[in-house]
């Protein structure tokens, strides 16, 4: 089997095709470059994303020298990312919590929104919203992540209190470094619930080094984009440790947003109240 048959044979597993349609695809091919253009054009049967480039196939096809080679097509960046959300329980958020679908009813979630919007627009890349429970903190979040995918970036999922507890379990393995390492390098990380504890408890000193460690690798990295939800605002966390909410202040500028205590603002007692 020569470099073409094999190439056909390849795509003929990912497009889906019977095997009468394909072929009839094939044998209407006139000019190399139509064979790769044809190729390309191909649809393929990958869900979860679609991709305009390799039309779901995952691969592309183009000439090198006289032989027509393939490679991963940059939206397999965006499926490997959607895979991990999916894992991470954020899938079903992604589709709930989106801008379209982000009230702004009152003034604090005009200023939510629109300051949102400009972190997006400006390509910024650190991202805070901290203080009162169920203003909506995780909801625009959780749209930022996913206009970030549609961009085709890479994105992990931290939860915090669930990570960092199975990370405190490995402290002194050798799986820790494997554990942390996706959280300080992912090119957008969310963490969700920076700090949360059982109520009335006080994060550990294990909880506040684990921070610094993935916050600090972050910090001297201008590539990543770092977005973060509190239930404790920029003052409540400073009582916990300044070098690490110091490092968040400073790159996320005025896109640090502190939401006063108030219940009337939780949307989650709407009509209990």
């Amino acid at each position: 089997m020569n470099e073409f048959q094999i190439m056909i044979h390849e795509l003929r597993t990912k497009s889906g095709l019977s095997e009468d349609d394909f072929q009839k695809i094939v044998s209407s091919i006139k000019q190399p470059f139509d064979r790769v253009q044809v190729m390309n054009n191909t649809e393929g049967s990958l869900q979860g994303y679609n991709c305009n480039v390799c039309h779901n196939k995952g691969i592309v096809y183009m000439y090198h020298g006289n032989e027509i080679v393939s490679k991963d097509c940059e939206c397999m960046k965006t499926r490997e990312s959607l895979d991990r959300i999916k894992k991470s329980g954020l899938s079903n958020l992604l589709d709930k919590y989106t801008f379209d679908s982000y009230e702004t009813g009152e003034s604090f979630q005009k200023l939510i929104k629109g300051k949102a919007v400009n972190f997006l627009r400006t390509n910024a890349k650190w991202f805070f919203i901290g203080g009162q429970i169920g203003c909506g903190k995780s909801h625009i979040c959780t749209a930022i992540v996913g206009e970030l995918l549609k961009q085709g970036k890479q994105a992990r999922y931290m939860q915090w209190r669930d990570d960092v507890v199975k990370l405190k379990s490995h402290a002194n393995s050798y799986e820790y470094e494997f554990l942390i390492k996706p959280f300080k390098n992912a090119e957008v990380l969310y963490i969700d619930d920076l700090f949360k504890t059982r109520s009335g408890e006080f994060p550990t000193s294990a909880d506040v080094n684990i921070a610094f460690e993935i916050i600090n690798q972050r910090y001297i990295n201008p590539d990543f984009i770092t977005i973060i939800s509190s239930e404790r605002t920029i003052s409540d966390m400073l009582k916990i440790d300044e070098a690490v909410v110091s490092r968040i202040c400073e790159y996320a500028g005025e896109y640090t947003i502190n939401i006063s205590p108030d219940i009337h603002k939780n949307y989650r007692l709407r009509g209990v109240i």
